[in-house]
């Protein structure tokens, strides 16, 4: 870019900024640097820092991660392929979350955020500074290019997300406008805030596809960029050292490494072993055996290495999933019968060492969660839709199935016996069969080997019930095909909605995202009660009400025994070499990663 176009551009930027910021009541908007969910900002204009960050850490050094599995792509926004660790991070967004509010955006790339109080409208004024790693300006052009790129052939759920985003235009080459059909969600707006921006003279070349999985490093634009790689054994990521963003407020204290490097492991085990030899510093690890006993003090009495267990306010749950989709499932009662095998308090005293908590909720860990009787309000909440309920929703809160640990689960069996015989099932030579002499049974997909250990005791009970259950352990890209074709029966997966959900909602446990192909409603539920509760939690203004409609579709879910809730960690359980150091301060809403360093 030539000299005259740079003051070109921020000429008009300049122009542009001061009218928007010396007539508020003639565009009747509110200009912000940021935006919450609940009207309250935490940090005003001229903050400085985050506070969980350290302004004053040292920058240089090399941190080191290890995880298992591969890569074959970098490309994050192609619809197929594994991303390298770290590729998401490319990008950066227009405005960033803080970790240290339920849901609160600042401005990165853009500056300031613009909105009528009805957000029929949103305008993102661009920080003229803002540039990709070529030296580019990134400009509105480049924010349009973005969004109609993504709407466009992007995965479902982009289209999801700005379905009723109307327009988009470039106003000026700094500020760009989104106009709605229809008043939006503010969550929707939150999550338009954090769109990547893409630099357009770049993805339009005809030699790159922003849709098709790559191994060739991207033109960026944030802290760091690809130095290294080798496909499926590592990526070592270097920060770059111009970047435009580096002394914004948002970034201070944060992206600290000069080399950020990911070793790849077969499995996990290998995984641990390489950690153990020093081969990487860090590991984020809940696998509970490895937590108690693998990083014990030497005989010398040393500690070669810092546990620490870094608690925070993410919710959500794992669970076994059923596929609804499949006739075996069809009953509700069998569904019920089946949950009644999992004996949670056994596996956390005998396999796990006492360290999950039991899942209660969609929402564990939160407010969000139903965790007392239904109150009046959402009683009559869900009135209209009685008839597709059942009656226990509207007396009782749900609870997870529970046992002593000792592994006598006689009382939940006589339950489960009951629940299989209404629902048509008797018992012959072992097995349970139907009507027609069919026997229940069904199989467990799985891809990590570690969970067939927590998985059999499961499977062991359901068998002492006469359901033939199985176990079936894929590879990855077998796993991952026959999710994206629903071609399984019952699965484990984990649910982690923001700590403010709205549309990962209708991702979740949507009827449109049970009929979309590869889309994330894995349990295929459908209940129209369901889809008015989720719309009307992407709707939410308030806390108040957001938490009226969770807890409803925590009811709806669970009381439809949709999932097993398995377990959840109120804390991330970090591993790390002596030397690597983080704030004392700990962001609640996110692991803090980025404002680590390492100290010599």
């Amino acid at each position: 870019m030539t000299d005259y176009l740079k003051n070109g551009f921020l000429f008009i930027s300049l122009i542009y900024s001061v009218y928007a910021s010396t007539n508020p009541e003639d565009r009747n908007s509110t200009i912000a640097h940021g935006l919450s969910f609940h009207n309250s900002l935490q940090y005003p204009e001229n903050f400085t820092h985050f506070g969980y960050a350290n302004p004053n850490a040292p920058k240089g050094g090399i941190l080191r991660k290890g995880v298992s599995g591969s890569f074959d792509t970098f490309n994050t926004f192609a619809p197929k392929g594994i991303w390298a660790d770290g590729s998401y991070f490319l990008y950066d967004p227009l405005m960033v979350r803080a970790g240290d509010e339920p849901y609160s955006v600042y401005g990165l790339i853009a500056r300031q955020i613009e909105y009528p109080d009805d957000f029929q409208w949103v305008i993102y004024h661009l920080n003229p500074n803002a540039r990709f790693h070529d030296g580019h300006a990134i400009t509105s052009e480049d924010v349009v290019y973005t969004f109609q790129s993504l709407r466009k052939r992007g995965p479902p759920h982009y289209r999801h997300l700005y379905g009723i985003i109307d327009n988009v235009e470039a106003i000026s080459p700094s500020s760009v406008r989104f106009s709605f059909s229809e008043p939006p969600a503010k969550s929707l707006i939150l999550r338009l805030s954090q769109l990547r921006v893409l630099p357009a003279h770049y993805w339009q070349q005809p030699e790159h596809d922003l849709f098709k999985a790559t191994l060739k490093p991207p033109l960026s634009s944030g802290p760091y960029r690809v130095k290294d790689f080798s496909p499926g054994r590592f990526v070592t990521y270097e920060r770059v050292p111009d970047y435009w963003a580096a002394d914004l407020a948002v970034n201070k204290g944060r992206h600290n490494f000069d080399l950020i490097r990911t070793d790849y492991y077969r499995d996990d085990g290998i995984a641990l072993e390489a950690f153990k030899k020093g081969e990487y510093d860090l590991r984020i690890d809940a696998n509970p055996r490895s937590w108690s006993q693998a990083y014990k003090p030497t005989k010398a009495g040393k500690a070669t290495f810092i546990q620490e267990k870094i608690h925070n306010k993410s919710l959500g749950m794992r669970a076994f999933v059923f596929n609804l989709r499949k006739p075996v499932f069809q009953s509700r009662k069998v569904r019920k019968a089946i949950s009644q095998a999992l004996d949670f308090n056994w596996m956390n005293q005998h396999l796990f060492f006492g360290m999950y908590y039991q899942a209660y909720s969609l929402f564990s860990n939160s407010d969000l969660a139903a965790d007392e009787p239904p109150s009046h309000k959402e009683k009559a909440l869900l009135a209209p839709w009685q008839d597709e309920l059942p009656d226990e929703l509207f007396t009782a809160r749900w609870e997870p199935v529970q046992t002593d640990g000792s592994g006598n689960w006689r009382k939940n069996k006589t339950r489960a016996f009951q629940w299989l015989k209404e629902a048509g099932y008797s018992y012959k030579n072992k097995t349970l069969v139907d009507q027609h002499d069919q026997p229940l049974k069904f199989e467990i997909l799985l891809t990590d080997p570690e969970h067939e250990r927590f998985v059999i005791p499961f499977v062991r009970n359901l068998n002492e019930l006469g359901i033939a259950a199985s176990i079936n352990t894929v590879d990855a890209s077998q796993y991952i095909n026959r999710i994206r074709k629903f071609d399984f029966d019952m699965i484990i997966h984990g649910f982690y909605p923001g700590n403010t959900p709205g549309t990962e909602l209708k991702n979740f446990w949507s009827s449109a995202s049970a009929d979309s192909d590869a889309g994330q409603n894995l349990s295929g539920i459908k209940l129209k009660s369901l889809d008015r509760m989720i719309d009307k939690a992407i709707m939410a203004t308030t806390r108040e009400e957001l938490v009226l409609y969770t807890r409803a579709i925590d009811r709806i879910v669970l009381w439809h025994y949709a999932v097993i809730p398995q377990w959840y960690l109120p804390y991330w359980p970090m591993v790390y070499s002596p030397g690597l150091q983080h704030p004392e301060l700990a962001p609640p809403f996110d692991n803090g990663l980025s404002t680590w360093w390492r100290e010599y």
